[in-house]
């Protein structure tokens, strides 16, 4: 799976930003094993060190834990999985030892939470599923549920889909057309979030909801549906090759920040998100696009020019 272009602010003519507000993030750059942690840490930003505590001491405070402790339990036990994960893929000595029997302690601890502290029990389902117990996958598509009175600020929903997307087909088929369905919702937030997922959910109905997508009055929400469509063995692949083009523009940035002053106000998110559009551009093979390709590789973006010249020399 591929990146989703990436944004930064909100105008203050907008709506309140949501929490998720920032996160424009990939879902494939990120190894599997850490983005459970990303989830939690982009939520938990605040939580506070504090003295080191094992797998099943952490998993303890926040099942039985005070507010702040189940908090700071929270994170912790998230970031030591994530680092068991991350030097297991590295073939490394894990450097949090999980006990006999601490999968099961989760699954338990799902199961002892209350069902209404929704952002805890999110965080066990993602932990779940990142362990391989199908369950966890099975919880996160019931968060795609939630209301819009117990979910206001989108997070719950928000982080479900970004998970559900990550894990793929075909652990996570059963939820491709619910979140297929966000991308008619009206958080654009969730309907970016929705278009980024669904590159790794194709199959029936992706490709002709992306590319009604095409046509989201939010810019961000057009850029996600194009660069999924080019990832997908479909027809319709190629509908978004003209945003694909816009995206590589520097102008286009000039316009969205003249639309909202706190758009895109570094540089190296606007090449980052050109390197994504390139990225996607070659994908689709295009021969009227080999000029610009060429073109890039001449460009004065460093980052751009080195993708630019990589996608040629693969030709």
């Amino acid at each position: 799976m591929s990146d989703g272009i990436q944004i930064e602010g909100g105008g203050p003519a907008g709506p309140p930003p949501a929490p998720y507000r920032n996160l424009w993030v990939p879902l494939v750059v990120v190894p599997a094993g850490i983005v459970v942690a990303i989830v939690l840490v982009f939520v938990l930003f605040g939580a506070i060190s504090g003295e080191e505590a094992s797998l099943d001491q952490n998993l303890e405070r926040v099942v039985h834990g005070g507010v702040n402790d189940r908090t700071q339990g929270l994170f912790n036990l998230v970031r030591q999985v994530a680092e068991n994960q991350e030097a297991r893929g590295a073939g490394r000595e894990l450097p949090w030892p999980m006990e006999e029997g601490f999968q099961k302690r989760v699954a338990a601890a799902w199961d002892e939470v209350p069902a209404e502290d929704l952002r805890i029990r999110l965080t066990l389902a993602a932990l779940l599923s990142d362990m391989g117990d199908p369950a966890g996958t099975g919880y996160l598509k019931e968060f795609l549920s939630v209301s819009e009175a117990d979910d206001g600020d989108g997070w719950i929903r928000f982080n479900a889909i970004y998970l559900l997307g990550k894990i793929g087909l075909p652990r996570a088929e059963a939820a491709r057309e619910p979140i297929q369905a966000f991308l008619d919702n009206q958080d654009p937030g969730l309907r970016s979030v929705a278009a980024i997922a669904l590159q790794n959910l194709p199959g029936a109905g992706t490709a002709k909801a992306l590319t009604a997508a095409l046509a989201d009055e939010v810019f961000e929400v057009r850029a996600n549906a194009a660069i999924a469509l080019s990832y997908l063995q479909a027809p319709e692949r190629t509908a978004g090759a003209h945003i694909l083009r816009e995206l590589l523009d520097p102008a286009t940035y000039a316009r969205e920040r003249e639309l909202d002053r706190e758009k895109y106000p570094r540089g190296e998110l606007i090449s980052a998100n050109r390197v994504q559009a390139l990225g996607a551009l070659a994908r689709l093979e295009l021969a009227e696009d080999l000029p610009l390709l060429e073109s890039l590789a001449e460009s004065e973006d460093l980052a751009l020019r080195e993708a630019a010249l990589r996608v040629l020399g693969a030709r």
